[in-house]
């Protein structure tokens, strides 16, 4: 079974913000003479306006049948042909879009997707893109393409140019899965994919559940901009409509709100004192958070 993450109120990471806005902006304006906004408050209130929000599930979804693939160059596994007798394969590309304030630095992003309806028409998720296999992708800093091959295995393209210094990077098990552009034949998943992210830890779970999540992890979070999670998921074949439920949260890097902090955090409450004594614990008391519904129907055969 999936393991099941507990998502962060947002109300009540508001409310414990805006506590600590006040209780820094207090000590810090009696330094500087409540002029402006001291470092402290500055961070606190950066953190506080970023936001985290979702794209919507259905802007890239596409049913995949047998022609999908040959009308990409490419041959469908034996399997599931014979598993498209009875279930109808999809994709899907999720957008979760960070947007940080100036200053602010966050080290953890948590993607959770819930498929409905549970029992006889369960939706089942086949495979996810990125896995910590893929690791190597996100600091690579160059523009790939992700795209599906006849085994419904994530494959990657990239310019010739860029092609040995990439598979220099890759397990030797993921190198088969690696192409010039030119010679790029599956059925085009995520164009264009691209972060700068430093030595991200990435987890994944859900591939035979109907609840999937990401936990992606990096020093410097905040660069990642708009990510792109991409799903393939199966139901039973002539299913009409499914419901997904999003939650998403990012948690800010607790060693720099605590170094902007540092001047006043032995003058804060207890309370506060023993949250940011946590350290990366700490996190999860500040997330940006955002939760959707999504109730929608599914691309029937031509």
């Amino acid at each position: 079974m999936t393991e099941k993450l507990s998502c962060p109120n947002l109300e009540e990471a508001d409310a414990l913000l805006l506590e600590l806005f006040e209780e820094v902006q207090k000590w810090e304006g009696s330094l500087a003479g409540g002029r402006k906004l001291g470092m402290g408050a500055e961070a606190v209130e950066s953190l506080r306006q970023s936001k985290v929000s979702f794209g919507h599930p259905r802007d890239r979804l596409i049913r995949l049948t047998e022609d999908t693939f040959k009308n990409s160059g490419t041959e469908l596994n034996e399997f599931y042909k014979q598993q498209m007798g009875e279930w109808d394969f999809y994709y899907m590309r999720l957008t979760v879009d960070l947007r940080p304030e100036p200053v602010a630095k966050f080290w953890r992003l948590t993607c959770e997707l819930d498929f409905e309806p549970k029992g006889k028409g369960e939706p089942i998720v086949q495979t996810l893109f990125p896995s910590q296999q893929w690791r190597s992708l996100m600091s690579f800093g160059v523009g790939m393409e992700v795209g599906l091959n006849g085994n419904l295995d994530w494959a990657i393209g990239v310019d010739n140019s860029e092609l040995d210094r990439l598979l220099e990077l890759l397990p030797e098990e993921l190198k088969a899965n690696v192409s010039s552009k030119n010679d790029f034949k599956t059925f085009m998943a995520i164009a264009g994919y691209r972060y700068e992210l430093g030595r991200p830890e990435i987890l994944t779970n859900g591939e035979g559940n109907s609840t999937c999540y990401w936990r992606i992890q990096d020093n410097q979070l905040q660069k990642i901009g708009t990510a792109k999670f991409g799903i393939v998921f199966k139901v039973p074949k002539g299913t009409a409509s499914i419901t997904v439920e999003g939650k998403v949260w990012a948690e800010p890097s607790i060693n720099w709100l605590t170094s902007n902090l540092e001047d006043i955090v032995a003058k804060l409450s207890q309370k506060f004192q023993n949250l940011l004594g946590q350290e990366e614990e700490a996190a999860s008391h500040f997330p940006r958070v955002c939760s959707k519904r999504w109730n929608f129907k599914l691309p029937q055969a031509v």
